[in-house]
């Protein structure tokens, strides 16, 4: 979503017209133009200003005849004229041209403002979801229709006139009625007339004429501007529809039906527009940002939207909202090749012997934290360590598993925390493969400081090969599990888990004998069948499925043990299928390391599979 959402704008519908509020950022720009400054910025560090400037160059590769003499940034500017507001000559020029300015400030993506408007206004008000592509771009909202607040309790025709407009509000105009318009003034200044004396009157008069400017609003659109991959368009719309445009629009509805809070942040948005005295576009847009609480807001969405964070709002001080795009979506595995797999590769899911790691300070995280948050969750941040398993906090914070879930659930999607298991100095590190080494300068610095006795480049130089670092960091342990805690955070390790698979002679799983297994690869002349027959194991079926030979194959590997053996053997066979690392074994059957290899060590090698995944 980082180069999909352009801005956001802000349409309303009054009693004077539509009205193109407000947008952010200033300036949009689209993927292709910046993509054009990127390359520009690169050949002035290539060739040099003074060299673009002076048109001076030399083609080592022939005549250049197909050349004419316009200068590389000459091309740049005109390839960047498409879109007057946004050419570099008017971003630079500093001239106060008004002409420009008013360009700028009513031009849109190549369009009017004022056309912009008027599309965004739908006339149909049973629309709930607008979303209208024009070239590349795609313009997504919630179009709110509201309806007109008009006080009824007058005499005589002001009455009559008012109720007209309650009982037809969903048929009248107000917009393009000027008669009707008229006519509820001249009744209101009438009767104050007749009522007041004459300075109070001439008073009221004045303060009528402010009351028939004031902007009653009948409509709102929060509009997102996205221009997403081709392939990616339906995905990106739904998401940002469902995560951030319906949920914004409802706070915005809400507080503009409680107080009218929209139609008075529009109405100063407009108001700054005509009479601030701005010079330029930066001028205004900072007097806006400074004076509304709404376009604060909106650039607040932009920002986390486009830094792919979560925004937390409080909507004119009375509505507390965090809005974001989760960045885990389940997935459903359609292959059914699961046998050797990360079971969290799509989303999370969450066991009792997993703990979270948080990813900022708990003093942060509980800073951010609405008043009345969850007093557990408050509790469960205070407490957390990624030494202690989820289901050890029970006990701790005295409250159920499925409860411990819910608010690890809640860290989790807001991205304060992920999953991980219990760091230990047993565990297997290797470097993750989507490490940003272009940071292990400021990584390695950072380890001076926390953990001087430890290097980070001989850390990761040790995970290069998956083994325990028991006795590398005997001296430091405890130093050792907060700098892993810290290469964790920060994506730059992850941790590999041991899968174990049984692997069962392919003439049992073919259900036949090995002098019958012996004969059909001796005798078949299909080359494709003996390729197929190469290898003498194939993985065992599992246990409920497995067929009546494979059990009798497994049964003979305990018929002489102790009782003690085969009920072990019975209660683990079923996770030797690649779907289940060891310490989740040892966890669901409350085991130590030492049962699990007692029944290991029942197979030859050449039974049974480890994979490290």
């Amino acid at each position: 979503m980082v180069n999909s959402l352009l801005a956001i704008l802000l349409v309303i519908n009054s009693s004077r017209g539509s009205h193109f509020v407000f947008h952010y950022p200033k300036v949009p720009q689209r993927r292709d133009e910046i993509e054009q400054i990127r390359r520009e910025s690169d050949l002035d560090e290539e060739f040099g200003d003074d060299l673009l400037e002076n048109d001076v160059i030399t083609w080592p590769y022939g005549p250049t005849d197909d050349f004419d003499n316009r200068s590389f940034r000459s091309r740049f500017e005109e390839d960047n004229e498409e879109y007057d507001f946004n050419s570099k000559k008017q971003a630079n020029n500093n001239t106060g041209n008004d002409e420009v300015e008013r360009n700028e400030m009513n031009q849109l993506f190549g369009f009017e403002t004022r056309i912009l408007a008027d599309i965004f206004c739908p006339k149909h008000k049973g629309l709930t979801k607008f979303q209208l592509s024009i070239d590349d771009l795609t313009f997504v909202g919630q179009p709110v229709f509201l309806k007109t607040k008009v006080d009824t309790k007058k005499r005589g025709g002001d009455r009559d006139l008012r109720k007209r407009i309650d009982d037809n509000d969903n048929n009248i105009d107000l917009d393009n009625n000027e008669e009707l318009q008229g006519q509820l003034s001249d009744a209101q200044n009438e009767e104050m007339s007749a009522q007041m004396s004459p300075n109070t009157a001439s008073d009221i008069t004045s303060s009528t004429h402010s009351m028939q400017q004031h902007l009653h609003v009948t409509f709102f659109h929060l509009v997102f501007v996205l221009e997403p991959p081709e392939l990616e368009l339906c995905r990106q719309v739904d998401d940002i529809y469902e995560n951030i445009i319906t949920k914004l629009t409802a706070a915005l509805r809400y507080e503009q039906l409680r107080c009218d809070y929209v139609g008075k942040e529009a109405e100063l948005i407009l108001s700054l527009r005509e009479n601030s005295g701005a010079s330029s576009l930066d001028e205004l847009m900072e007097i806006t940002l400074e004076k509304s609480s709404l376009a604060r807001t909106i650039r607040k969405v932009y920002d986390a939207i486009s830094n792919e964070c979560a925004a937390h709002i409080l909507i004119n001080d009375y509505i507390d909202l965090s809005l974001q795009i989760p960045p885990l979506v389940p997935t459903i595995n359609t292959h059914g090749n699961d046998i050797i797999g990360h079971e969290y590769a799509h989303y999370p899911v969450i066991a009792p012997y997993h703990t979270l790691l948080l990813l900022e300070d708990p003093e942060e995280i509980l800073k951010n934290m609405p008043l009345d948050a969850n007093p557990t969750l408050v509790q469960l941040v205070q407490i957390l360590t990624p030494t202690q398993r989820l289901a050890d906090l029970c006990t701790l914070l005295d409250c159920s598993l499925a409860q411990i879930f819910r608010l690890a659930a809640h860290l989790i999607y807001w991205r304060k925390a992920k999953i991980i298991d219990v760091i230990g100095v047993r565990n297997l590190y290797v470097v993750s493969p989507t490490a940003e080494m272009n940071s292990l300068p400021t990584y390695i610095e950072y380890f001076k400081q926390h953990f001087p006795a430890l290097d980070l480049v001989k850390i990761l130089d040790s995970f290069s090969v998956p083994k325990p670092q028991v006795n590398a960091i005997k001296e430091h342990r405890t130093m050792y599990l907060e700098a892993i805690t810290y290469l964790l955070r920060n994506d730059l390790v992850v941790q590999l888990h041991a899968y174990i698979l049984v692997m069962v002679p392919r003439y049992i799983k073919m259900g036949i004998n090995r002098t019958e297994y012996e004969d059909k690869l001796r005798n078949s002349g299909d080359s494709e069948f003996n390729s197929s027959l190469m290898d003498d194991n194939a993985i065992i079926s599992p246990i409920e499925k497995a067929s009546e030979a494979e059990r009798d194959w497994l049964n003979n590997f305990v018929a002489n043990h102790p009782k003690e053996t085969v009920s072990l053997f019975e209660r683990l066979i079923k996770y030797f299928n690649g779907k289940h690392h060891v310490d989740e074994i040892l966890f669901r059957e409350s085991l130590k390391p030492r049962d699990l290899s007692k029944i290991i060590t029942l197979f030859s090698k050449d039974q049974y599979i480890i994979v490290l995944c």
